[in-house]
């Protein structure tokens, strides 16, 4: 019996017992892993094809058997992510891989995309771990959005996922205490004279019993655009331009939009 071809969970989770000191352990939760493999039926073709798992302790991907029919579902180490990703597409297996959240873009350069969802997936050994996804499965897509995928992974008992209330961007005329908080820690100096604020505790647009936390005050459009460019100070964001080179890289991909 080929080790790689994924039977069952617990099958799986017996590769372990023979390694038990590996550093490569898996801790996806079983749900979460049935959520990807869902997700993944939904957007290929699974029907008749043999699901891979080479990441086990002892295994060795590079030399593993991969019938023509399999599709490797996986997650793998992440130091070796980019090796990963690179070895499947030089060999053109088919795979959809649990992937580093903010460095996921790193599969683009071999030809893979990046499957991105909205949250940290919860697991078994309690580690709480931003993750995303890369796959060969979407064709010419560089990047996308996987919200499907996000809720599949929401609904699964394991995550225990609380249910995150709404957030708010308000304009830049609303002045709150946190806005002096940031802008005080940033060693900035900003002061409001009283005839350029009014209080104010709701905006007339917010949803139905919804106040804002304390008192605010609604400050002049002047006074607003000094507030903003001071929490832009505090924060210490520095605003990069773009080149004449990268203008001119963009206006030739604005001609293709127009073309579309």
């Amino acid at each position: 019996m080929n080790p790689i071809v994924f039977h069952d969970y617990e099958g799986f989770l017996a590769k372990f017992k023979e390694n038990p000191k590996t550093t490569d352990e898996c801790w996806t939760p079983k749900d979460v892993y049935e959520a990807v493999l869902k997700y993944v039926g939904e957007i290929y073709p699974l029907e008749g094809k043999q699901i891979l798992r080479p990441f086990y302790p002892g295994g060795d991907y590079e030399h593993a058997e991969y019938p023509s029919d399999g599709v490797v579902v996986d997650n793998p180490p992440f130091s070796m992510f980019t090796k990963i990703c690179r070895f499947y597409m030089e060999h053109n297996i088919p795979f959809f891989l649990f992937g580093p959240a903010l460095t996921i873009f790193s599969c683009c350069k071999h030809g893979a995309t990046a499957v991105v969802i909205g949250r940290h997936i919860k697991f078994t050994n309690g580690a709480d771990v931003p993750c995303n996804f890369a796959s060969n499965l979407f064709g010419n897509i560089l990047a996308a959005t996987a919200p499907r995928l996000d809720k599949l992974i929401e609904a699964c008992p394991s995550q225990d996922v609380k249910v995150g209330l709404p957030k708010y961007i308000y304009p830049d005329n609303l002045l709150s205490v946190s806005d002096l908080q940031i802008i005080t820690r940033g060693d900035v100096t900003f002061q409001v004279e009283r005839d350029f604020c009014v209080l104010i505790r709701r905006f007339a647009y917010m949803p139905k019993g919804k106040t804002l936390f304390g008192d605010h005050f609604l400050l002049s459009s002047a006074k607003a655009k000094v507030k903003a460019k001071a929490k832009v100070k505090a924060e210490n964001r520095i605003p990069v331009p773009l080149s004449p080179a990268e203008l001119d890289i963009i206006s030739k991909l604005d001609s293709k939009d127009i073309k579309r």
